[in-house]
C-alpha cells in the first residue's frame, strides 16, 4: 500500500495521524494544505473539507481524525494503540476523547479572542471546559512514563499532540498567552507524560511548523 497524508503544518489533529503512522511503521508522503485557501485540494477528498485526510493507493481517501486512528487501527493492528483488554481499552478511549475535547475547546476560545469584541460569557465558559478537562487528564495519568521504546497508546498521543499543540499556538502567534493553556509544570502527571513523549522519534519526526494564516480576518 502507498500512503499520502494531507496535513497542515501546525495541525495537532494531522500530527496525531503522522505519529501513528510513524509508531507502526508505515512509510508515507505528505502534502501541506491550507484549507480553506483559494487553493486548497481538501473539498476533493473530503466532504467535511477538513484535515487530515489519508490516502491510500489514491482510490481510497480516509477523513476525520478520529475515524483515521481507527482505521488504521483495523488495517494495521501491530504494535497496537489501543489495548485489547477491556478495561484498559475504556480508560484509553476516555484520554483520547479528553485530549481531543480540550483541543476543540481550546480552538473555539484562541478563535473567539480574535473577534473585535469577543463575548466574555463564551470565553469563561470555555476556560472551563479546558480547566476541567486538563484536571480529569491529570486525575487519569498514571505515575509511570514510557521510555523511549515502551509502546504507547492512542490516549497518549491524543494528549501529547493536543496540548504541545496549545504551546506551539502560543509560541507561533497564533494564540495569545491565555492562562488556561499554560500546563507545563501546573499538572505534574501531564508534564512527566509529555516530556516522555516529545523525545521520541515519532514525535521528534512531526514537529509542527508555521503556517500563512490571519486568524483574525478568517474570524470576522
Amino acid at each position: 500500500m502507498a500512503f499520502k497524508l494531507i496535513n497542515a503544518r501546525p495541525s495537532p489533529y494531522g500530527r496525531k495521524i503522522a505519529i501513528a503512522l510513524h509508531e507502526k511503521g508505515i512509510a508515507y508522503d505528505v502534502q501541506y494544505d491550507v484549507p480553506w485557501g483559494n487553493e486548497t485540494c481538501t473539498p476533493h477528498f473530503s466532504p467535511l473539507e477538513q484535515l487530515p485526510i489519508l490516502i491510500r493507493d489514491d482510490v481510497e481517501f480516509i477523513y476525520d481524525s478520529v475515524y483515521i486512528m481507527d482505521w488504521l487501527e483495523a488495517r494495521f493492528p501491530y504494535p497496537a494503540l489501543l489495548p485489547s483488554d477491556i478495561d484498559a481499552r475504556l480508560l484509553v478511549m476516555k484520554r483520547r476523547m479528553l485530549g481531543e475535547r480540550v483541543m476543540e475547546f481550546a480552538q473555539s476560545l484562541i478563535f473567539e479572542m480574535h473577534r473585535p469584541e469577543p463575548s466574555q460569557s463564551w470565553v469563561d465558559r470555555q476556560t472551563r471546559k479546558i480547566a476541567g478537562g486538563l484536571a480529569e487528564i491529570e486525575n487519569l495519568s498514571g505515575t509511570i512514563v514510557p521510555k523511549v521504546n515502551d509502546a504507547i497508546n492512542q490516549g497518549d498521543i491524543a494528549i501529547a499532540t493536543s496540548l504541545l499543540g496549545l504551546e506551539f499556538a502560543i509560541s507561533a502567534g497564533l494564540s495569545p498567552d491565555l492562562d488556561v493553556l499554560r500546563w507545563r509544570g501546573r499538572y505534574p502527571r501531564i508534564t512527566r507524560l509529555i516530556e516522555a513523549l516529545e523525545v521520541r522519534p515519532s514525535f521528534v519526526a512531526t514537529t509542527p511548523a508555521t503556517m500563512d494564516v490571519n486568524l483574525k480576518a478568517t474570524v470576522n
